[in-house]
């Protein structure tokens, strides 16, 4: 296993009270017993982990000898050191191809770990709710909370009422939209699932933006296609290479951000637009917006979703109200003409017969603001934008990133090194970085951070000046000097 796959799989090991051996022997045998390293998988090179973790080698050599002694592990003479099958937790933890295919991803691990102390976050991007909206918006009338209540019916498409705001929602965007046309889903993570599953068979190729929403990578190497990436520029991905690409691969789904690109921040034009829906309409190709961020402009409007020009195309527009209004909520829909819409909602009901109807209830009430939402959300969002970039200028000049009009992340490039080695130093220094790779098929972009602009000025001011200190630590340790690490960008 190469070692910064092996880095990807402890996650957040350094965090939390004890010496680094005792932390990195932890997290490698937690990662056995939970199956993420199977019987058999060869450990990297003591020398080649520890540079992957910016740790001394002595470090690393002490962890294997410990992981040895507690039977996690076998070692050989010259022929390196490897996961036991003797174990009785490794015997116990069995794999497959979809496992396999999700064995890199960061996204659990994200998702699950609590920060301890009082570490910085700049790994997560989920914006804090949006509090200052009308309290009754967050609560249902009684007599409508308890028919909900007492409701037995599942509903696999969604309530009525939410699917018909979130018709509105479109409609009054420049898509329009009729309530038939919408799927409800539990996220907007499960409505890139049910449209992976939909049209992808195991081996079928995907056209995924590189770099891309980690998520989405997962939700596409779960239904074991595979991917082929799209080189994101200054306005998304070029409507030409997408064709070129379709023809080259023979690509069954084309999956794009084009509004405010996660983690670029850039936005298609409504002229590549155009064009992209009339590609996926030549060769029949489904076309997914996912347009999650579409509501976050801090400066200007974006255009309209790409299927606005052609409500009819083979577009399956993708949202949520988690980014705009509240996280905890879980609400998200896809919209796509109403055959395409059926067939969905078919195979979700094989997944959870239908989402809770009271949060779906809430969420239509909030839809009713979403203008309110928007101003409340840009209000929030430009001065700490505007802070985060003024703080990285003068702090961290040779840092280079884009201001992005809207969104909520900085796609920073450091001068030299390696992100997912600066991560492992940051993290020591009380602040978790989410380096590019990680949001790459072909795990590129070596030198990229995604940095979001979602904490307080307190949080994002100490946020900086802990990557500062970070950074001075990286650079005189002489790793970002490494020929090795020159080559990565």
């Amino acid at each position: 296993m190469e070692a910064q796959a092996l880095a990807t799989h402890l996650g957040p090991w350094s965090r939390g009270k004890g010496s680094l051996q005792y932390k990195l022997t932890h997290a490698v045998s937690q990662a056995i017993k939970q199956g993420l390293l199977n019987p058999g998988i060869r450990l990297p090179s003591e020398r080649s982990f520890a540079q992957a973790l910016s740790v001394s080698r002595t470090t690393v050599v002490a962890v294997y000898d410990s992981l040895r002694e507690s039977g996690w592990v076998e070692s050989r003479s010259g022929s390196g050191t490897w996961i036991s099958n003797k174990s009785s937790a490794v015997l116990a933890a069995r794999s497959d191809a979809q496992a396999g295919a999700l064995a890199s991803s960061p996204l659990l691990g994200l998702l699950a770990s609590q920060r301890e102390g009082d570490t910085v976050d700049f790994a997560l991007g989920a914006p804090p709710p949006l509090t200052e909206l009308r309290p009754e918006l967050f609560a249902l009338p009684p007599d409508e909370y308890a028919a909900l209540l007492n409701d037995r019916l599942y509903r696999p498409l969604g309530l009525g009422c939410l699917r018909q705001a979130i018709a509105k929602y479109y409609t009054d965007s420049g898509l329009r939209t009729g309530k038939e046309e919408v799927l409800v889903t539990t996220g907007a993570q499960q409505a890139i699932m049910v449209c992976a599953g939909l049209f992808l068979q195991r081996g079928d190729t995907a056209l995924i933006e590189d770099p891309t929403y980690f998520g989405a990578l997962d939700a596409f190497r779960a239904v074991g296609a595979r991917i082929s990436p799209l080189a994101v520029g200054a306005d998304g991905v070029s409507p030409a290479v997408i064709r070129d690409r379709i023809t080259a691969t023979a690509a069954r789904i084309v999956y794009l951000t084009p509004t405010f690109q996660n983690p670029t921040g850039s936005i298609m034009p409504r002229s590549a637009r155009k064009e992209v829906s009339r590609i996926g309409a030549e060769f029949g190709v489904p076309i997914i917006d996912d347009g999650v961020l579409a509501d976050l402009n801090i400066d200007g409007s974006p255009p309209p979703p790409l299927a606005a020009d052609n409500p009819d195309a083979l577009v399956l527009t993708i949202g949520s109200i988690s980014k705009l209004i509240c996280a905890g909520l879980r609400v998200g829909w896809v919209r796509a003409p109403e055959p395409i819409i059926q067939r969905l909602a078919r195979l979700k009901s094989a997944m959870d017969l239908g989402c809770p109807p009271l949060t779906q209830a809430i969420a239509a009430q909030l839809l009713g603001a979403v203008g309110e939402a928007r101003k409340l959300r840009r209000q929030q969002l430009k001065p700490r934008r505007d802070l985060l970039v003024s703080l990285l200028r003068r702090q961290l000049p040779d840092w280079k990133f884009r201001v992005p009009s809207g969104g909520i992340f900085l796609w920073v490039k450091l001068p030299s090194g390696c992100a997912r080695e600066f991560a492992q130093v940051a993290l020591r220094h009380g602040v978790a970085v989410l380096p590019g790779p990680v949001m790459s098929a072909t795990e590129i972009h070596a030198r990229f951070l995604r940095l979001p602009f979602l904490g307080t000025p307190a949080i994002l001011k100490s946020g900086v000046a802990r990557l500062v200190t970070a950074w001075r630590d990286y650079e005189s340790s002489g790793r970002r000097e490494r020929p090795s690490e020159l080559t990565l960008v």
